[in-house]
């Protein structure tokens, strides 16, 4: 892990949820943010109704090809989150496959992403979070991308259990 140089992330003002309502599988291009983004909005909205949708009513089968483009993050009580699933897209852009690193306020930034930054607000104020980044992976040029973390409640609705992340490199 390369913490020398600190990654940034810009938290982008757009309400994804209201856009996603508007835009059906009928209008799936928008300007700023990608057709997985907005379809994942859709299924999370859809697994939730009016309030946040319990990480038992999500299976990764139903996210189709979406999947490559998803993370899924596990919350711990300590205010850690573990990598329990990599998409493929997500590992290709970052150069490596996190799937069981550990993400803590001193372990925050893998793949040259600060998951700290991207978890931590999700986890505490329970909603999507919408971001831009970059990466520098080996052998490769800057890749920017759009980012969203979807948080999902244990079965007891007690607190935010999982954070699935869908990340999705920017065409320039």
């Amino acid at each position: 892990m390369d913490t020398s140089s600190t990654p940034s992330l810009r938290t982008l003002g757009l309400d994804v949820k209201a856009v996603a309502r508007k835009r059906g599988a009928d209008l799936p291009q928008h300007p700023l943010l990608p057709p997985q983004v907005l379809a994942f909005t859709r299924q999370w909205l859809a697994l939730g109704g009016k309030s946040l949708p319990l990480w038992s009513s999500f299976d990764l089968m139903d996210a189709g090809d979406i999947v490559p483009y998803l993370t899924i993050l596990r919350c711990q009580p300590d205010n850690s989150f573990t990598f329990t699933f990599m998409g493929s897209a997500v590992s290709a852009i970052l150069g490596e496959d996190l799937t069981g690193c550990m993400v803590s306020s001193r372990y925050a930034v893998w793949g040259d992403v600060d998951w700290y930054r991207r978890c931590k607000p999700v986890a505490d104020v329970a909603d999507i979070q919408l971001l831009s980044g970059a990466v520098n992976p080996p052998y490769t040029s800057a890749i920017d991308f759009i980012a969203a973390d979807f948080p999902f409640m244990d079965d007891a609705g007690g607190g935010v259990s999982h954070i699935i992340g869908v990340t999705v490199a920017k065409l320039n």
